[in-house]
């Protein structure tokens, strides 16, 4: 009867009720994880390089791109890398090809006088070469003929140009972003060639800053940390646990030995201590600055990508700070705002990503 239909309707309903709330429970996100080992692998382009002497003037003496070689990839960003100081231009060569197997064209430089060039003198390399490389997008014998966008530009530098690059970053606001690799800012310069921010700092450009806790020729606390406080821009500061001044040298995480593979020749290293020898008995206070050093240039490329590497989350933060202002790439967002295993110490600013903070 109708009564009694209603009557088993009325016992099965708290258990109907049960299911319909929880079918109707949105499915819970997976956890994130923060960037690691697996993170500064190879991307999924094949690589080209070609040596850009052509290109060079007064403010950078070497230079060399590397390009993703599918032709159809067009508007392709493009970032220039520099050395700090001593470092010829290989010195930078494993991030390159990292960069472009991911889609973005890379430009490794040597300044003509490594040893004695300023952060204001690393900066102008930059930026000069910066805007050298995209005459490549209308060059007629060029790989890259209109392959590139020239407004989506960046530049990288290491030590002294880690400082020259923060220096790119105050001076030219159309750059999309910086990365600054154990900055250095130049204190032993004169003011006008070493790094200061003006007050209040330009928000213009977004700087991240890569470097290591015990990195005794950049300490951390008197440049890094100081430099990432001082930036007005969306911000970001790795410290790699660990880390000396060698560690950011490449994706994977660079060493001393590597980058002094390519060491200048004996014949060279006696010249150049002549050279001071002398300096010194004219009794010239310039001798360390006018002359060659005698120790071993570094230019040993190291830190090459990797499928996986301990300290792969320096490449992976990089490419990701790339992603996200060079490739308009919002996913990497809520991979810049977690802390990587590695961090002794990690700070984000102006990257907000409220969603991705929800671990629920």
């Amino acid at each position: 009867s109708l009564r009694r239909l209603l009557f088993r309707l009325g016992e099965a309903w708290p258990s109907l009720s049960k299911v319909v709330v929880v079918a109707s429970r949105p499915p819970r996100s997976p956890p994130m994880s923060a960037l690691g080992p697996d993170s500064c692998a190879l991307g999924p382009h094949a690589t080209g390089k070609q040596d850009a002497q052509h290109l060079c003037n007064a403010s950078f003496a070497s230079a060399t791109i590397y390009y993703p070689t599918e032709s159809g990839l067009k508007s392709l960003p493009s970032v220039v890398i520099v050395g700090g100081w001593g470092c010829g231009e290989q010195a930078m060569a494993a991030w390159a090809p990292f960069y472009a197997s991911h889609g973005i064209v890379a430009m490794t430089i040597g300044t003509p006088s490594p040893f004695t060039d300023s952060p204001a003198v690393r900066s102008k390399a930059l930026l000069d070469a910066s805007l050298a490389l995209q005459g490549e997008h209308e060059r007629a014998d060029s790989v890259l003929r209109g392959r590139l966008d020239i407004s989506r530009r960046a530049v990288q530098g290491y030590s002294l140009g880690g400082g020259g690059a923060q220096l790119a970053a105050l001076a030219d606001p159309t750059l999309k972003c910086v990365i600054a690799l154990a900055p250095d800012g130049g204190y032993m310069f004169p003011s006008k060639h070493s790094l200061s921010f003006p007050s209040p700092p330009p928000t213009a450009v977004p700087v991240l800053i890569l470097c290591g806790d015990n990195d005794e020729e950049a300490p951390p606390k008197k440049f890094g940390w100081p430099h990432y406080r001082q930036t007005g821009a969306a911000k970001l500061i790795f410290e790699v646990e660990g880390g000396d001044h060698y560690t950011p040298l490449g994706p994977a995480g660079g060493t001393k030995h590597q980058a002094e593979a390519g060491s200048m020749s004996m014949e060279l290293w006696c010249v150049n201590c002549s050279t001071i020898c002398a300096c010194w008995m004219c009794q010239c206070p310039l001798a360390l600055w006018c002359t060659p050093c005698p120790c071993a240039t570094l230019n040993g490329p190291t830190g090459h990508a990797a499928d996986r590497a301990p300290r792969g989350a320096i490449g992976g933060v990089a490419l990701a700070w790339l992603r996200l202002f060079l490739l308009d790439d919002e996913t990497a967002r809520s991979q810049l705002v977690l802390r990587p295993d590695i961090a002794s110490g990690f700070e984000c600013s102006g990257i907000e990503a409220p969603l991705a903070m929800d671990r629920s």
